[in-house]
């Protein structure tokens, strides 16, 4: 038997080229809807390989693929918005899942717009972190989720990568199983994004961009 090739070297990309994965998951894009309105959830060319859900993605990229419509656009703005006060209160390390009807083609399912975004953020902060925060950071964090879906269009949680193993895997395990379905128990994919705010400057301009564009298509 030969030795498997290691994940995430230029080797293993090559290969995993020749298995015929999508050419939108070698360039680490977002795959298309597939025929059930949803993201794929693994490979279809390759449905044991390690190419699946979350798909690694650049902020721009949610930006460029999703803002369609001026509801998709309020959405994305809300989302920056808020990750711009994780930023300010000192989270700006981890990643977060997206996911919810605002990464479905909820428009052709259900025949109308996404309400909002769901996102879980995976963040190195500890209890020593949190303990420091004011109400108003608290709230912020999911203390008033009610208040984030109407101000920022958000369905927040977080969880902290500092917690013990154990927790960490079982609420790993919770938030994959939830975030892979759909309410009607289909199976679906999801997507990952770099928490540093490096690249949110760029992405609030795209944004910008894909606003003016749309209203040059309602003239």
């Amino acid at each position: 038997m030969t030795n498997p090739i290691p994940l995430g070297t230029a080797a293993s990309r090559y290969h995993a080229g020749q298995l015929g994965i999508a050419k939108c998951l070698e360039a680490d894009l977002i795959p298309e809807w597939n025929a059930e309105g949803v993201l794929p959830p693994v490979n279809e060319d390759d449905p044991a390989g390690h190419i699946r859900a979350p798909y690694e993605v650049s902020l721009g990229q949610v930006v460029d693929r999703f803002a369609t419509s001026p509801e998709r656009c309020d959405i994305l703005a809300g989302y920056l918005a808020h990750r711009a006060e994780l930023h300010k209160m000192g989270i700006d390390c981890g990643f977060q899942w997206l996911d919810g009807s605002f990464t479905e083609d909820i428009e052709m399912l259900e025949h109308r717009p996404p309400r909002d975004i769901d996102v879980v953020t995976f963040t190195p902060a500890g209890d020593v972190f949190f303990d420091t925060l004011d109400d108003r950071e608290i709230k912020l964090l999911g203390g008033d989720r009610a208040n984030l879906k109407k101000e920022f269009k958000i369905d927040f949680y977080i969880q902290s990568l500092s917690d013990p193993a154990e927790t960490l895997v079982a609420m790993t395990t919770y938030w994959y199983s939830m975030w892979s379905h759909r309410r009607t128990g289909q199976w679906k994919g999801f997507l990952k994004v770099d928490l540093s705010p490096a690249h949110d400057a760029d992405a609030e301009g795209l944004l910008v961009v894909r606003r003016q564009e749309l209203e040059h298509e309602q003239i």
